[in-house]
């Protein structure tokens, strides 16, 4: 039982399948451990025990009568809190929401609920899902395993941290520029970002309740976090696919381009001006590409064929995440939008510029910004035909300190061996695969000098998520992968 709660969701749903453990037992092994950890590490910030409970034991008199509970059978479960949950608060690190109770359901939970998955509560992250770290006003900061004085990353840092430490099976999120991808790297895990589109976002609510439900907010999409890559596989098959409402369309997950190291055709990307990286993540990459070569894979470093450099896909990245988190959206009014563009004007530089050019754009600025990403894909697409994935960083460094600061939009620095770069270059190499619209995977690789986690991102073609997984699955596996951080280890 000891190392239950840290074996991947596939062995555990195994484990249900065959008897050799209830949906119950799981439960309580996971609710035990969230009574010890989680005050230390504010990982889970809305917990259902009761109905979580309710529904293992329903799970276990179903199977006992021998009746399919899909592919998430009893598996105990969290989501981040920026999808509704019907009857379970729903806050989205925003105040104004402090005492917000769906009605409904998100369709991502629905269909996470119909595939059998218990969700015992929800994970925590920053207000709107506006940062890279996961602290907010309502619930404060959640902190990295690794190291307490260290950020969990965001926006799905919660979710990562209680995946990470074994309070859940896995947990569900989303992102918009590295949300699923960042924390998952910064805390030794498997993050996955999906296909655009794949998955329906009805129901998540950055833009808040009512209307806002219905809201397509361009870039984003839903993701996971896991301990195992498989693990992200019948996580996919249960939450992909068009909503009922679009008639005859459908949406077929392509298998896997290859399944030995051998065959896969691979792209290494870790060099580019916009946003250097520092020697623990260079030395990750590194890691990966002996692994690559002595597997037989195919492996070009720095390909000519490249369809964007990190500065061309970001300025396509900048004026459509800007518009998603503009005027009226996620509690930011017209006064302070006021207030926030005279002083811009008065400093405009780097990031500030571009927070206020994407937040007062025309909507011609934002057509345009549209039609280059469309293009961009398309040139993404054609390179795909050339290789299987894409070996990226994932941030430039390892976790850093906590910030301490909410929303501070310009006013932070990451320091990069010993350089000071922008807060926001940790979602530069993220941003790529959010305008390209394909899905990546991350990759625990190894543990820096201060005992960090390091990981790299594996970007794939549209449609090709199994692609991506598989291909993390692999090298994982001649890798660390996920280890269980030591001062949560029992």
């Amino acid at each position: 039982m000891s190392d239950l709660p840290f074996t991947s969701a596939t062995s555990q749903l195994k484990a249900l399948r065959s008897g050799e453990i209830t949906s119950r037992e799981l439960l309580e092994v996971y609710l035990q451990r969230v009574e010890v950890h989680n005050a230390t590490l504010n990982a889970i910030v809305t917990l259902d025990a009761d109905r979580a409970r309710e529904e293992a034991d329903a799970a276990d008199a179903a199977r006992a009568r021998g009746e399919d509970r899909g592919v998430l059978g009893g598996l105990p479960i969290t989501v981040k809190d920026s999808y509704e949950t019907a009857g379970m608060r729903t806050v989205c690190g925003r105040k104004d929401l402090a005492d917000n109770v769906p009605r409904q359901d998100a369709e991502a939970v629905s269909r996470l609920r119909r595939s059998g998955a218990i969700i015992i509560g929800k994970t925590n992250m920053p207000p709107g899902n506006q940062d890279v770290q996961a602290d907010n006003p309502v619930f404060g900061p959640t902190n990295n395993p690794w190291d307490l004085t260290r950020t969990s990353g965001g926006s799905a840092g919660g979710g990562a941290v209680a995946t990470a430490v074994g309070l859940a099976g896995f947990d569900f999120g989303s992102e918009i520029g590295g949300s699923t991808r960042i924390p998952a790297h910064f805390n030794g895990l498997y993050g996955h970002k999906a296909t655009w589109r794949s998955i329906p976002l009805v129901g998540h609510i950055p833009n808040g309740p009512g209307t806002g439900r219905w809201a397509d907010m361009d870039l984003a999409c839903p993701g996971a976090q896991v301990r195992d890559a498989r693990d992200l596989a019948p996580i996919l098959v249960a939450t992909t696919g068009p909503m009922t409402r679009d008639g005859g369309f459908s949406y077929t997950l392509a298998p896997p381009r290859a399944r030995r190291l051998s065959d896969f055709r691979v792209a290494v990307w870790y060099d580019d001006p916009s946003c250097p990286i520092d020697t623990d993540v260079s030395g990750a990459i590194q890691e990966v590409i002996a692994v690559l070569r002595a597997g037989g894979a195919k492996v070009t470093i720095q390909p000519t064929s490249l369809p964007v450099d990190i500065a061309t896909s970001h300025r396509a990245f900048e004026p459509l995440v800007y518009a998603a988190f503009g005027v009226d959206r996620t509690g930011i009014t017209p006064r302070f939008a006021a207030g926030l563009a005279a002083r811009l004007l008065q400093h405009p530089r780097g990031d500030a510029l571009a927070a206020l050019r994407g937040t007062f754009q025309s909507h011609y600025s934002w057509l345009k910004a549209d039609a280059a990403r469309h293009e961009i894909r398309q040139r993404w697409q054609e390179f795909y035909d050339e290789f299987d994935v894409v070996l990226m960083p994932v941030t430039p460094t390892a976790a850093p300190p906590h910030h301490g600061k909410l929303i501070d939009r310009f006013g932070r620095h990451l320091d990069v061996d010993g350089s000071k770069r922008s807060y926001w270059d940790q979602t530069k190499w993220n941003a790529i695969a959010n305008i390209a619209g394909t899905p990546a995977t991350t990759i625990p690789v190894k543990r820096n000098a201060a005992g960090l986690p390091v990981g790299v991102q594996a970007m794939g073609p549209a449609g090709g998520d199994l692609t991506t997984v598989e291909f993390a699955a692999l090298v994982g596996a001649e890798l660390d992968g996920y280890q269980r951080p030591p001062a949560f280890a029992k």
